[in-house]
């Protein structure tokens, strides 16, 4: 990290910083009563399964809403995405020709999710945020879930007959249909006590989410008869419920008439940016793409680069090699990774290469980031480090620049940089030799917000999200 002074002086500039600075919420974690056990009232923990309000059809791109439950503490939430089998279950039968959905489409079947209250947006999903967020804090077998839930693999065998056929191209072509699922994350995630009461809200919350044309989520189709097409949807809500008298008491606590009880939450912002890469070593200045539409206190960005010809044939997450990055405002460096690229072997040729470089894993060991780092590396060819789905996703190459501590966290206010005080920011990327054409760059930022329930005289509770 550099210059701690623009840190320091751009926080000092932000009025959600001293709010959050200022809050009852500081505690001494060292004391028993505070983190020496966990005394947790009566509840009752329920999986509550939602259908869409809206019908979906197979093949369009469209919104499907959701209404969740008005009653229980939200503690997690997921979105499954049902898919037809290609070709009623079979494939052309010389397998001349297939069907495959992209790797990882249960998140990539659709472009945003949006949960709204009274007709507000309080939380924001993209894929993209889904896929940095969840497989940068994923180990071997936590990643091997996530790839199973949402529908990560090799893309496999062509064959005429079922039986030989592998992969992805078997998953899409077998009778049965597809049903895949994606985690939908966000402030209720860090711990029972910011789980999103839906019991005292005075109108329901609202999940929108905007699918793809389905023709869009296929990395092989090579007949559109033979589509994998929408099958249907479904939210799958995880409560905490309580006992009467329990809930009576937490109301009370919590629901004072005329009062605001608030407490810490986060949103995210996406940004997206096409490139003809400069690459290391042939200018002094990178890439430099300006980050005016992420503004707020920001927490953690994640950068990843995809070739655009991947994203135009359906395949929206294979990022690939970055060998730095900084984040500036002004000129001047607030965050830097130099080497963070492991090896580069320029033109096949070790004389001109730039050597053995640790610096991404010596980021992602200080970050406390398992990063998936489980694939064996062999730096003469290249090969992929911490691969994810079948193995052509590479994991070490989302650059993560943390300004706070935890990895496990979503919305704790243990470090950020205010960007509504800072002027002219910058990402700068600089590329490993032999990086042409177009890419496309995805910047993903979690950004810190007060979450505020507010009760009238009359005892009606709204929720509003407060950011800078």
């Amino acid at each position: 990290m550099s210059n701690p002074q623009v840190i320091t002086r751009a926080n000092q500039n932000s009025s959600l910083y001293q709010s959050i600075k200022a809050r009852n919420s500081k505690q001494n974690v060292f004391d028993y009563a505070v983190s020496g056990e966990k005394n947790i009232c009566p509840v009752s923990r329920s999986k509550v399964v939602v259908n869409s309000t809206s019908t979906m059809t197979s093949t369009n791109q469209q919104k499907i809403v959701f209404e969740l439950p008005n009653y229980g503490i939200l503690t997690d939430l997921y979105v499954k995405t049902k898919f037809n089998s290609g070709a009623a279950g079979q494939n052309i039968a010389d397998g001349s020709k297939g069907v495959a959905l992209s790797e990882f489409a249960g998140a990539f079947a659709w472009t945003a999710c949006r949960l709204v209250f009274q007709g507000t947006t309080i939380f924001t999903w993209t894929p993209e945020w889904v896929m940095t967020s969840q497989y940068t804090r994923a180990g071997k077998e936590k990643a091997t879930q996530l790839d199973m839930m949402l529908g990560g693999g090799i893309i496999g065998a062509e064959n005429g007959t079922l039986t030989s056929r592998t992969g992805r191209r078997l998953v899409s072509s077998t009778g049965g249909g597809i049903e895949l699922i994606a985690p939908l994350k966000a402030f209720w995630s860090d711990s029972l006590g910011r789980g999103f009461d839906l019991y005292s809200l005075n109108s329901k919350v609202h999940l929108e989410i905007d699918y793809r044309q389905n023709s869009q989520i296929h990395a092989e189709l090579d007949d559109t008869t033979m589509a994998c097409t929408y099958a249907g949807s479904e939210l799958i809500c995880y409560l905490a419920e309580m006992p009467p008298e329990e809930l009576s008491s937490y109301q009370s606590r919590n629901y004072i008439p005329g009062s605001v009880s608030s407490q810490l939450g986060f949103t995210t912002t996406h940004l997206t940016e096409a490139i003809t890469p400069v690459v290391i070593g042939d200018s002094t200045t990178g890439n430099r793409i300006k980050l005016n539409a992420i503004s707020g206190l920001c927490r953690r960005l994640y950068c990843y680069v995809n070739l655009t010809a991947s994203e135009t044939a359906n395949s929206y997450f294979l990022p690939v090699r970055l060998a730095g990055v900084k984040v500036l405002a002004n000129n001047l460096v607030i965050h830097e990774q130099n080497d963070i690229l492991l090896y580069d072997a320029e033109d096949a040729s070790a004389a001109n290469s730039t050597g053995y470089k640790a610096g991404a894993f010596m980021e992602m060991y200080h970050n406390n980031l398992p990063m998936a780092c489980f694939a064996e590396s062999d730096p003469a060819t290249n090969l992929l480090v911490s691969e994810v789905g079948g193995g052509t996703a590479d994991i070490s190459r989302v650059a993560v620049i943390n300004f706070g501590y935890s990895p496990d966290d979503y919305s704790s206010a243990d470090g950020s940089v205010s960007f509504g005080a800072l002027s002219n920011i910058e990402l700068e990327l600089f590329f490993a030799h032999g990086a042409t054409g177009g890419h496309t760059v995805h910047v993903i930022a979690e950004m810190l917000t007060l979450n505020t329930y507010n009760t009238s005289n009359t005892g009606a509770i709204t929720f509003k999200s407060i950011g800078e």
